[in-house]
């Protein structure tokens, strides 16, 4: 019975890995590149790219078949902010929105911020420029519901987040 059992949760545990697999390869992305501010990064294709702002800082790409958003944009950092102040003050923002972090990464470059916020998630990643003059943001928000299907596309979009080298 107890070898019975191994070998079924082992077959789930397969089944449920092979899915996640499949479906985050059945995603191709599309790179998206803001010269204002000089970066990319790469989104799911069958996501329906919002209209340019004036200032032309970023998109808005709208997941078509759920309330699933990403946003990109990039800005001056023209107060000269720290990454840790800029992500406290991010953090601060969220919990202004009833927002809930519960998850926190920085690195030398970068931070990331996640959590939820009324029946949403909300994933925030934020890259400065070697220089510190320059930053660009993801962020991710989606129904809780979603999150089997869009932690592989955050993860995948995060990963690809970059400041482009200028040639």
């Amino acid at each position: 019975m107890r070898v019975r059992s191994m070998i079924l949760y082992a077959a789930l545990f397969v089944s449920a890995l092979a899915s996640a697999v499949s479906a985050e390869a059945a995603s191709t992305l599309s790179t998206y590149r803001n010269a204002r501010f000089g970066y990319a990064v790469d989104v799911p294709s069958e996501f329906r790219m919002g209209e340019a702002p004036v200032n032309n800082d970023g998109r808005v790409f709208y997941d078509p078949s759920s309330e699933g958003v990403i946003s990109v944009f990039g800005m001056y950092n023209a107060l000269g902010a720290s990454r840790e102040s800029y992500a406290t003050e991010r953090e601060e923002d969220w919990r202004g929105l009833g927002g809930t972090v519960t998850y926190r990464a920085k690195r030398e470059n970068w931070f990331v911020l996640s959590g939820t916020v009324g029946g949403d998630i909300f994933y925030e990643r934020v890259i400065f420029s070697a220089d510190g003059d320059t930053i660009a943001t993801l962020l991710v928000r989606y129904p809780k519901s979603e999150k089997a299907r869009f932690d592989p596309l955050v993860a995948r979009a995060s990963r690809t987040l970059r400041f482009l080298r200028a040639e």
